[in-house]
């Protein structure tokens, strides 16, 4: 660089020293003057920068095309996963649920899609039904049932008793109760009725279903199923009544079943000449009785505890005879009748006024399955004894299973009837049973002499 350059350029830098002394020295003289204004001069106001609309414009379309192509994604990928994620929710969820067997072991959709077909015919099967049914059909329907009982309604009549004690009234006491006509001879009618109605009283009257009305004379009662049989001479009953009435048809209950329609007529409500309608409910019920045991069969017929008659099917067939005092205690509302084949060789007994043997227990059978679950012999469990009854008297016990009588197997009350039956009043039997001894069942043997009673 020249020298003369270099004088040019500090000479130039002494001249703005120079200045900017001046300047310094200025401000001092306006402090100097105006302290309180001194700094005005550096006093600046900050405006806002101006709003760039188009840039913001485009930054706001960046941001919704960026978003709108996220969504889209979104959703595609969500399409195509939703089907397993769902399918996999609802394993989950039967996976927590209660299964069921179905019957057919069907898948459960198959099985739901069959069941709502057979909904569906069963509802256009049970609108067709009521569709074609009105109430003339019902009434015809109800008719035709009801008119199966037409024979054995011939058969019923209605017993009523009386004492001579007299009320405040100066009436004799009066009670009435349904009777069944079940045998004639060439000189007499048989009625079946029960010994309640016709204990201790004076006279007893039968109502035929005609409406006539005449004097009996009690025969013979069992005291086991309180069963009476009454006699009315032919010569009592007017000629007319006779071309009325019909012998009971009787027919089996060994060929009854589970649900069987059956009416029950006489007086199972309580009050004579009703008809009830319903279903046998069950069948295999027995009670026993001293000597003896019974089938039940039992009903969903609505009756009276005091309840009498018959058990009629759909054929006109008597299959039970009303016994209320053999329902269950909870069931008492509910008609109970004896089986008619159990109890139609003692109605043929009293009917002829034959005897009836005794020898005094009441019993259980033991099977083959329940002698090998408790141990007992097969034969009939003595469950009582009768006091003073001739098994009394030779020391048969409550406990003892009877096995043979006269020489002959016994290993239920069927048979132990059938073997008392074959017998008559004052024969002696010879009777072997087991008891129970501190080594087991050990043998003994009896000899009775058998009673009537």
């Amino acid at each position: 660089m020249s020298e003369e350059r270099k004088e040019e350029l500090s000479q130039k830098e002494k001249t703005e020293q120079e200045k900017s002394s001046e300047v310094n020295l200025l401000e001092e003289d306006i402090r100097e003057e105006n302290p309180e204004n001194s700094y005005e001069f550096i006093k600046e106001t900050i405006k806002a920068k101006p709003l760039d609309k188009k840039k913001l414009a485009k930054q706001l379309g960046r941001l919704a095309g960026s978003g709108a192509v996220f969504g889209l994604a979104a959703a595609l990928v969500f399409g195509a996963l939703a089907p397993s994620l769902l399918e996999k929710a609802k394993e989950r969820h039967n996976a927590q649920k209660v299964q069921f067997q179905n019957g057919a072991n069907e898948p459960a959709g198959e099985s739901e899609e069959n069941q709502d077909e057979t909904q569906e015919e069963d509802q256009d099967e049970q609108t067709t039904i009521i569709q074609e049914m009105t109430p003339e059909d019902y009434q015809a329907l109800y008719s035709d049932i009801f008119s199966t009982a037409e024979n054995a309604q011939k058969a019923m009549v209605t017993v009523n008793s009386s004492q001579n004690n007299q009320d405040w009234f100066q009436t004799p006491y009066e009670s009435q109760i349904s009777g069944l006509l079940v045998a004639e001879s060439g000189q007499e009618y048989y009625i079946l009725t029960e010994y309640r109605i016709v204990e201790n009283v004076d006279r007893i009257q039968v109502t035929f279903c005609d409406g006539t009305m005449t004097d009996a004379r009690f025969q013979k009662a069992d005291s086991n199923t309180g069963f009476a049989i009454l006699k009315i001479p032919k010569s009592d009953v007017p000629a007319e009544t006779q071309q009325a009435v019909a012998i009971a048809p009787l027919g089996e209950s060994y060929n009854v079943r589970q649900g069987e329609p059956v009416l029950a007529i006489g007086s199972p409500m309580g009050y004579s000449d009703s008809v009830a309608y319903g279903i046998v409910t069950s069948t295999s019920n027995t009670v026993s009785r001293t000597d003896a045991e019974y089938g039940l069969l039992t009903t969903d017929i609505t009756g009276s505890s005091q309840g009498s008659g018959v058990i009629v099917n759909l054929e006109g067939e008597i299959i039970g005879i009303i016994a209320q005092s053999f329902a269950n205690e909870d069931t008492k509302n509910l008609i109970t009748g004896l089986s008619i084949s159990d109890s139609r060789e003692l109605i043929q007994t009293l009917s002829d006024n034959q005897d009836i043997i005794y020898l005094g227990i009441t019993g259980e059978n033991i099977t083959s399955e329940i002698s090998e679950k408790k141990g007992i012999p097969v034969g009939v469990f003595v469950e009582e004894v009768e006091v003073d009854s001739p098994a009394m008297q030779v020391g048969i016990q409550n406990g003892d299973v009877v096995i043979e009588i006269n020489g002959e197997t016994v290993e239920t009350i069927k048979g132990y009837q059938q073997q008392l039956k074959a017998c008559k009043a004052g024969d002696t039997i010879e009777i072997k049973a087991m008891r129970q001894g501190t080594e087991g069942y050990v043998e003994v043997s009896f000899e009775a002499t058998l009673k009537a009673r």
